[in-house]
């Protein structure tokens, strides 16, 4: 089932945090300037991020259902992030901020972006 509005993206991104869930895979649906859907395939399930109305989409699916048809674990950031575990998730700015590692761990913090008709992936830090 969908949610929409970054609230609702959150929460399905809260309860992987939740879980403890670790990354382990990042897929795509659209090669170019930015993706149209994000799926991230976690150890406890993967979740689709989207856009609709200018504003994130979210749904949960089993691990490794609903992935999106392009391989983007090689790209940056997420060859950086395979493996950690997702512990932040909080609205930002329009946007989504996602962190992976524990603050005593290095965090690696992306802010997933809507834009027009693709998403943003931007590094914090």
């Amino acid at each position: 089932m969908a949610e929409e509005g970054n609230a609702g993206t959150v929460g399905w991104l809260l309860q992987v945090i939740e879980r403890k869930g670790r990354l382990l895979r990042v897929t795509q649906d659209r090669a170019g300037a930015g993706p149209g859907l994000l799926a991230f395939t976690f150890d406890v399930g993967t979740v689709r991020v989207g856009m609709s109305g200018g504003s994130l989409t979210a749904e949960a699916r089993p691990v490794g259902e609903g992935e999106a048809a392009i391989n983007v674990d090689e790209d940056d950031p997420w060859w950086t992030v395979l493996g950690n575990p997702l512990t932040k998730a909080q609205e930002h700015e329009g946007g989504i901020l996602l962190q992976f590692r524990e603050e005593a761990d290095s965090p690696k913090i992306v802010w997933l972006v809507p834009g027009d008709g693709a998403l943003s992936v931007r590094v914090v830090a």
